[in-house]
């Protein structure tokens, strides 16, 4: 009867602080860090990623313990999914912040305005990106079929190590596409 309790709970709170989140835009958390106004910054490809993931794990855990008053065992796919998605916001994140501290960079982010949500995840300085398109299409499938799979057997989906490499590869290509964004120096440094 506890674990229902708390799923219950913890997925009504979820839900509610959702709602509150995308009624003020989703304030700063899913957005860049810039010198523009929060309102004005363009939509974060890794934040987002890192929130959708965060919401499918929380509440398939809630789902599985509202339905059969037991939470799931968390397996090691599920925790390796999770490192790798930390892993990439923290790459996003460090090479965002060396870009921000360099003088002679100017950074796509402190000049160019949100193009709405969707235009903004997919596209880097120099418009569309195939390897953010690769990035946004493997979560979305893979973030389906975890939930298809909570909702039919209620378990926690063991990524398969195949499928991790996958992700991995997919977010690190994304990393590492991300740090020639900004590179392009705009000042002539002093000799």
């Amino acid at each position: 009867m506890y674990a229902f309790t708390w799923s219950c709970s913890i997925a009504l709170v979820l839900i509610v602080v959702f709602v509150l989140l995308v009624r003020k835009s989703l304030t700063g958390f899913l957005r860049d860090k810039s010198t523009l106004p929060v309102e004005q910054r363009s939509f974060s490809l890794a934040s987002t990623i890192t929130f959708y993931w965060t919401a499918i794990i929380i509440l398939s855990v809630c789902y599985i313990g509202i339905v059969d008053d037991n939470l799931p065992k968390i397996d090691n796919g599920v925790l390796i999914l999770m490192g790798i998605v930390a892993a990439t916001t923290t790459a996003g994140k460090v090479i965002d912040a060396n870009q921000s501290v360099d003088k002679t960079i100017t950074r796509s982010q402190d000049t160019t305005e949100s193009a709405g949500f969707l235009n903004d995840i997919l596209s880097d300085s120099n418009g569309i990106s195939v390897s953010r398109f690769q990035t946004i299409m493997f979560n979305l499938i893979y973030g389906c079929a975890f939930v298809a799979i909570v909702a039919t057997q209620h378990v926690l989906y063991n990524f398969p190590t195949e499928t991790l490499t996958l992700l991995g590869i997919s977010s690190g290509a994304y990393a590492l596409l991300k740090i020639p964004e900004n590179t392009a120096p705009t000042v002539n440094p002093q000799p």
